[in-house]
């Protein structure tokens, strides 16, 4: 291999390590999550059916050569965040920002609801999500300044068979299945925009980012419900009843005048 090609393989590495770090530290939140692998210790064991694979050698023997299924799309509510919020769209989500240089938090969730009937998927649900921000850095505190674009879409999944169940930990789902370490319901992270940038007094910059996502891991999977502590039975449960998947937006904001933050999403199942 090309030195170069080598030099350009390591600086995608370490920017990879980086955006994966700056994420996590800007909003306690971990956009990995959500396409990790998790681990049980009858997963090797499983075997893909009729096919004689296992998990080792596939890693996910339930959706092993199933077909994909879409099941839906949906575009996310806009968030708006600018200094007044008097002639904003009723349509949108709009939020004040706080007074420079204090931060501006989100929270928000049911910008954008999948409903998906009993059956709709066998063992997965996968995603493609796209998000689109436009913000605009600004100061005129009369000092230079550090401004912070970051911005999260996260999910949540409820599901009827979940209700009467514990989680791995010990704690109720509730009918819902992320919960944080209290067992408090907190959607996943899916995508994250992550961006920080030196302002000096006076400084006005325009910035745009589009950002596509797929699923390896999935928001649901066989797998996921197996490390949740879930068993084979109530798994079959699981995809048997209709779920809703909605979507959030967390994160804070410092230093913009205005940001718009909006994504579209597909999903699909096997």
């Amino acid at each position: 291999m090309k030195k170069s090609a080598w030099g350009t393989m390591l600086a995608a590495v370490a920017l990879c390590a980086f955006a994966a770090h700056a994420a996590k530290a800007a909003d306690g939140i971990d956009e990995r999550h959500i396409d990790m692998l998790p681990a049980t210790h009858d997963d090797l064991m499983r075997m893909a059916g009729g096919a004689g694979l296992t998990e080792e050698e596939v890693g996910d023997v339930d959706s092993f050569g199933r077909d994909k299924t879409y099941l839906g799309v949906s575009q996310t509510i806009p968030v708006i965040i600018e200094e007044d919020c008097s002639e904003a769209d009723p349509d949108d989500i709009c939020i004040e920002h706080a007074v420079p240089p204090a931060s501006t938090s989100v929270d928000e969730e049911g910008v954008g609801v999948i409903e998906l009937p009993g059956r709709a998927t066998n063992s997965l649900l996968c995603f493609t999500f796209t998000q689109f921000s436009t913000w605009f850095w600004g100061n005129s505190t009369g000092s230079t300044q550090t401004g912070n674009m970051g911005l999260f879409f996260t999910v949540q999944v409820e599901n009827d068979a979940l209700n009467g169940l514990n989680n791995s930990d010990g704690f109720p789902f509730n009918g819902v299945l992320f919960l944080d370490d209290a067992g408090v319901p907190t959607p996943s992270p899916i995508i994250v925009s992550t961006h920080q940038h030196t302002l000096p007094d006076g400084a006005f910059e325009v910035q745009r980012e589009r950002t596509t996502r797929s699923c390896t891991g999935g928001i649901v999977s066989a797998r996921l419900l197996r490390a949740h502590g879930l068993t084979e039975a109530q798994i079959k449960d699981f995809f048997k009843e209709p779920m809703t998947v909605s979507f959030g937006v967390r994160g804070s904001v410092r230093m913009t005048e205005l940001v718009q933050f909006f994504g579209g999403i597909r999903v699909y199942g096997d």
